[in-house]
C-alpha cells in the first residue's frame, strides 16, 4: 500500500490525533465561555457515530460511511476560532490538519461536510454532508445544557433541556 493516504484514514485515526483532540477541547472551552451548549468530545463522538450509522443503514460503501463518521466528528472544530462561520473555518482547519494524510478526494468530501453543516450557510452537498447535518441536529439532550439558571436559557438550551432522550431512526426501505 505504500502511501498512507491511499489506504484511507480511519475514524479511530482521527479520534486519536493529538492536534484534533486539542482543537476539539479548545473549541468546547470557547463554546462554554460563550454560554453555549456542550460541543466537546461527547457531541463529536455522537455526531460521528450517528452520521456513520445513517449511511451504513442506507447501504453506502465502507469509505463513504467512514468519511461521514470523520466529518461528523470534526464538524464543530472551527468553534475554536469563532462561532461565526465556524463550519467554513473548520473546513480550512481540517484541510490543514489532514492534507498530508488523506486522499484529496476524500478530504474534499469531509471539508464540504464540515463547511456546510449549518443551515445559515450550508447545503447538503452529497450523502456525507447530509448525514453530518442530520447527525448534528439529532444530538439533542438535556446533558448538553451547561447553564443552571433556566431564566438564562437561549433557544438551544430550552430545546436540549426539554429532551431526556433522542434517537434518529433510519427507514432504509423508504
Amino acid at each position: 500500500m505504500g502511501d498512507p493516504a491511499s489506504a484511507g484514514l480511519s475514524f479511530d485515526d482521527v479520534k486519536q490525533d493529538p492536534v484534533i483532540s486539542t482543537f476539539i477541547a479548545q473549541a468546547d472551552r470557547v463554546m462554554d465561555g460563550l454560554g453555549f451548549t456542550e460541543h466537546g468530545f461527547r457531541h463529536a463522538n455522537l455526531t460521528g457515530s450517528i452520521a456513520r450509522n445513517l449511511l451504513e443503514r442506507l447501504g453506502h460503501d465502507e469509505r463513504t460511511v467512514t468519511l461521514a463518521a470523520i466529518g461528523g466528528y470534526l464538524h464543530d472544530i472551527g468553534n475554536l476560532v469563532s462561532r461565526a462561520v465556524h463550519g467554513q473555518t473548520g473546513a480550512i482547519l481540517v484541510q490543514q490538519i489532514l492534507a498530508d494524510r488523506m486522499d484529496p478526494q476524500d478530504l474534499a468530501i469531509v471539508m464540504g461536510a464540515v463547511g456546510n453543516h449549518e443551515e445559515e450557510h450550508g447545503m447538503t452537498a452529497g450523502p456525507v454532508a447530509a448525514a453530518v447535518i442530520l447527525a448534528d441536529k439529532a444530538d439533542v439532550h438535556r446533558s448538553r445544557v451547561r447553564k443552571d439558571d433556566r431564566i438564562e436559557f437561549d433557544i438551544h438550551d430550552r430545546v436540549n433541556y426539554a429532551a431526556e432522550r433522542s434517537f434518529l431512526r433510519v427507514d432504509s426501505a423508504a
